[in-house]
């Protein structure tokens, strides 16, 4: 709605439009008042600019309050179907103490947060459902091919992909000395890795690899294509912690999903 906000105040101030622009930006709005050219009378300034020297009451009444209504909230952009447009006031994050059912931390839209449960100092992130969700099975392959160890008291945190990055997060998260991420060896994984440590540069990070990775990227078939590669170089060097797995990529030229960790 910026732009019709920025066509009314215009037309108020006997300033130039683009008049054109303007009935198309109306056309796409489902109006009790259709849009007729006989509604809005112009004069040519120049060019495609016109200034309206007059236009429908009852148009204009409507455009008025379709602006001052729709707001910067979902609740006021939901009068008008459009919330989907407007950031969600707030979030969720799914969390576990040590090997727990898991539990919700709720996050208001300040980033404040309320936890069920005591924070540790440390924490795992694991990236997929699935590894979440068997989420022993996951933690024992970790400890066998890792360095990591479950401490005492450890959350263990559910990402939803990229979900995790969200601004909102950044309060609850820097609480965190030390994040331990368990994400997919791809550009996604390292992309969500490259999202946290931009979110909280005073945390220390690890993202954590099988010590038998090449072998394991050795059994994967299929191969990435030139542009993926390229992605992965390019983050590479943006992000010097997360250049070695980046080089692992560039050079087997594969990728490696952390599901496969729980089949061995």
């Amino acid at each position: 709605m910026k732009h019709l906000a920025n066509y009314i105040n215009n037309i108020d101030s006997g300033l130039p439009i683009k008049l054109n622009a303007f009935y198309k930006l109306l056309s796409g709005l489902t109006l009790a008042h259709p849009l007729k050219k006989s509604d809005v009378a112009t004069t040519k300034h120049k060019g495609q600019s016109y200034i309206v020297t007059q236009i429908n009451a009852e148009l204009m009444s409507e455009l008025r309050l379709l602006v001052h209504d729709y707001g910067t909230s979902r609740a006021s952009a939901a009068m008008h179907n459009r919330s989907h447009s407007v950031k969600v006031n707030g979030s969720f994050i799914l969390i576990r103490q040590q090997l727990d059912t898991p539990v919700v931390v709720m996050i208001d839209g300040d980033g404040g947060y309320c936890s069920p449960i005591p924070l540790s100092s440390d924490a795992l992130v694991i990236e997929n459902r699935q590894n979440f969700i068997d989420v022993e099975q996951t933690v024992q392959f970790l400890e066998k091919h890792t360095a990591f160890k479950l401490k005492q008291g450890m959350n263990i945190i559910f990402a939803e992909g990229n979900v995790i990055s969200n601004t909102l997060h950044k309060k609850f998260l820097s609480q965190y000395q030390h994040i331990h991420l368990c994400m997919d060896i791809d550009l996604g994984g390292l992309t969500i890795a490259k999202n946290l440590m931009s979110l909280l540069p005073k945390t220390v990070f690890s993202f954590m690899v099988p010590g038998d990775i090449e072998q394991r990227l050795a059994r994967v078939v299929l191969r990435k294509e030139k542009h993926y590669i390229d992605a992965v170089i390019q983050l590479g060097l943006s992000t010097p912690a997360l250049a070695p797995y980046a080089s692992l990529i560039k050079n087997t030229q594969k990728t490696l999903e952390q599901e496969s960790y729980l089949y061995g």
